[in-house]
């Protein structure tokens, strides 16, 4: 388990005699164990000081007895520990090394020791810390103080702080939150709405078919055409050759009586 590296701010002091309240920002880098610890089990963590903004770097040749060393100021919180709040101070010293002046200069790892003695959650929160040079082993070793920095933001420390989480033998690991897969919702069948019919109008148009036009004459122009063919006769024509042929009969009779007679006298 580890907490995601955080950048916090610093104020620092440069030495002993150096410029004073200059601001810093390093990586704070906090690792936990790999496997969940039990109550009553040690729990080491490491504490990394990473790319500092600017480089912090050897201001004079380092000689090769030369020790960079950190000393720092945590807090450690929970419930599980003996104390539920303390402030300790935790220290690493990097190998000698020698060192020219301008060189970029990184504090050596630190490890801190927990020993939680319940379940729940156990919280490392970086502080301030100094960072110094020791001149070797001996009567004659001495520390030269570097850098004596401060937090400048302490929410940005919170945020880079390490939470262990300390559980019972056999308990499910407490990890990030799995979400089971999600079923997608059913969607009942859509019923069609019901649409009710408009009225159909049936219009039924009657058309009297009109008569055919023929090339005849529908009537016998006055006077008698050139074919020899009579001409109608009219009302009052016809009344005349009526009374022609009533007189043509009455003459006729007449005429068989006179001839009746005639013969009678001879």
């Amino acid at each position: 388990m580890s907490a995601a590296p955080k950048l916090v701010h610093y104020t620092c002091d440069v030495g002993e005699t150096g410029p004073t309240g200059i601001p810093y920002t390093f990586q704070m880098d906090l690792t936990g164990p790999l496997a969940t610890p039990t109550p009553n089990a040690t729990v080491v963590a490491t504490w990394k000081i990473d790319q500092p903004a600017p480089a912090i770097t050897a201001t004079a040749s380092i000689p090769a007895t030369g020790r960079l060393a950190v000393e720092a100021d945590m807090v450690i919180a929970g419930v599980p520990l003996p104390s539920p709040l303390e402030s300790r101070v935790v220290d690493a010293t990097a190998a000698a090394a020698s060192a020219t002046a301008g060189q970029p200069l990184t504090p050596p790892p630190m490890l801190v020791t927990v020993t939680p003695t319940a379940t729940g959650a156990v919280t490392l929160r970086p502080e301030g810390f100094t960072l110094y040079l020791n001149s070797g082993t001996g009567t004659g070793a001495t520390d030269v103080d570097l850098l004596d920095c401060t937090v400048a933001t302490p929410a940005e420390a919170s945020a880079a702080a390490l939470v262990i989480n300390v559980q019972t033998p056999g308990a499910p690991t407490t990890g990030p939150s799995s979400t089971p897969p999600t079923t997608p919702p059913v969607t009942p069948p859509t019923t069609p709405p019901v649409t009710t019919p408009e009225p159909t109008v049936t219009l039924t148009r009657t058309k009297t078919a009109e008569p055919v036009k023929t090339n005849q004459i529908e009537k016998t122009p006055d006077g008698a055409a050139a074919t020899g063919g009579g001409g109608d006769a009219g009302p009052d024509a016809r009344l005349i050759m009526f009374s022609g042929a009533l007189m043509v009969a009455f003459a006729g009779i007449g005429g068989l009586v006179l001839r009746r007679r005639t013969a009678t006298r001879g």
